[in-house]
Order: structure tokens, then sequence, then C-alpha cells
């Protein structure tokens, strides 16, 4: 809820202050996250691709890491490019990653950053897509991936499994003990 809530407070203050949230705007994919980015304080900015030299202690997603992100299930690796429009840590150790393709936006948040663990679409990172009716948590009816039987079950084997998590977790307010329980973590 605190990381819904602090994507949400920084996407409708871009909103006030008359700034385009609109994806095809930004033609070059790799600038919205710097606009955004603007609307948290005390950000660290990752860049969009994080190299091995960089210190291990932040918490942003470096793209050479072998292990990466996994799916719900966590038979598969969520492909890097879903990160690779910038990305932002916040002071409280969470992590925004943007991801700008093809007329679409979609803002996924780590709650505790890359280097903890889970890494798992649907137990610490969730996404959100910029709709025209706002910022929507992935899962919710006009969303990319709305189908939550097929995008948020650790029985399923889609390389987006857990992406629709996000819905779910906003929803029940006993997701994380139940998804604790489910996943064994």
């Amino acid at each position: 809820m605190k990381a819904h809530s602090t994507v949400l407070q920084a996407y409708r203050l871009m909103l006030a202050d008359d700034v385009s949230t609109d994806p095809s705007e930004y033609t070059d994919s790799k600038t919205f996250y710097k606009t955004y980015m603007r609307y948290f304080q005390g950000t660290i900015d990752c860049g969009n691709s994080i190299t091995s030299s960089m210190k291990r202690h932040l918490p942003c997603y470096n793209t050479n890491d072998t292990v990466g992100y996994k799916t719900l299930n966590r038979s598969g690796k969520v492909a890097y490019n879903w990160f690779d429009d910038g990305q932002f840590g916040l002071q409280n150790g969470s992590l925004v990653l943007v991801e700008n393709y093809q007329g679409r936006l979609w803002i996924s948040v780590d709650i505790n950053g890359f280097n903890n663990k889970p890494n798992i679409w649907g137990a610490d990172l969730f996404t959100f897509e910029v709709l025209d009716s706002g910022l929507t948590a992935m899962g919710s009816t006009n969303t990319t991936y709305k189908d939550t039987d097929e995008y948020c079950n650790k029985d399923k084997s889609s390389s987006f499994n857990g992406i629709a998590c996000t819905k779910k977790a906003i929803d029940d307010p006993d997701y994380f003990k139940k998804i604790v329980k489910e996943l064994k973590l």
C-alpha cells in the first residue's frame, strides 16, 4: 500500500503541474523516468541500466545480474527489458523501474530494492500501467495483463506470471501473508 501511495502521489503531482504522462510524448523512451523522478524526494538515479562496476549497496537492478527478477512460480526470469527505460531508488530503499514501449508505459516498484530478496514479480515487485484513467494497478480490468488467473498464479508458467498481482495485493489485506505462505518465503 505504501509503494502504491508513493508512486500514485508522484503521478498526481505530475498531472497537477500539467506535465504530460502520455508515453507517446516521450519520443526517447528513457526520458519519462527522469521527469517522473523529479516528483520524489531524495532519489538515487540508477539510469537505464546498471553496470557491474556500480556499488552493490544501491537498491538498483543490475541488468548484468545473472539471476535478476523471477516470475511468480520462480521457473522463469523476467526479461530485463521490462526495466530498461530508467530506474531510481527511493529513500525508503524501494526501487522504481520504468518501461515505455510502443505507446504503453509501465511503472514497477520493488518494495525492498533489488539487493533484498525475494525479487519475485508478485512478492516484492509490483507493476502499474499508465492509462487514460490514470496510474492503474496491473491486474485491473483495463490493463494489458488483467487475467490474474494466468498472470498471478503460482501454478502457471507464463513469462509474465506475477505481473497482475498488483491488483490483488492492493485489494486483499491478507495478500502478503498468503503469498509468503504459498511461496514458502
